[in-house]
């Protein structure tokens, strides 16, 4: 085969397998992830409802270092109902926490949420009975 040839062949295979490249790119970079609240996938938080049933169980004044990677930080204030001597005569209990999302799951709609979330309470420490790991799943 004349060198020509193998020339043009071989531009034509890199601009295609570059054209791939950069179109699977952009479509990730198109989709950042998101984490789960409840029924929806949201960005960058301020509040995150981690026991949606009765809602006794919170993030507030959620701040992000980094989102919508392969890994979410951020800092926070984790609040849950002591539910002593019920839920509804319980006492809420505050502990600033950092926060760290990661893994991802898509979901219906091809929408892509962090599947994992790892809590370390970085000030006053919870009872052992506090879960340090969650996990959010699909918007419902």
């Amino acid at each position: 085969m004349n060198p020509r040839k193998l020339y043009l062949i071989a531009s034509s295979l890199l601009v295609g397998a570059i054209t791939i490249t950069a179109l699977a790119i952009s479509a990730s970079a198109a989709a950042p992830l998101k984490i789960t609240d409840c029924n929806k996938a949201v960005s960058r938080p301020k509040l995150l409802t981690l026991t949606c049933g009765d809602g006794n169980t919170v993030l507030k004044g959620m701040s992000w270092s980094s989102f919508g990677g392969a890994v979410a930080l951020g800092k926070g204030t984790f609040v849950t109902n002591t539910c002593k001597p019920n839920c509804a005569q319980g006492k809420d209990v505050s502990y600033p926490v950092s926060v760290k999302a990661s893994a991802s799951k898509k979901c219906k709609g091809g929408v892509r949420v962090y599947e994992k979330l790892a809590l370390t309470f970085t000030g006053r420490k919870p009872g052992t009975n506090i879960a340090r790991s969650w996990k959010p799943g699909c918007p419902i």
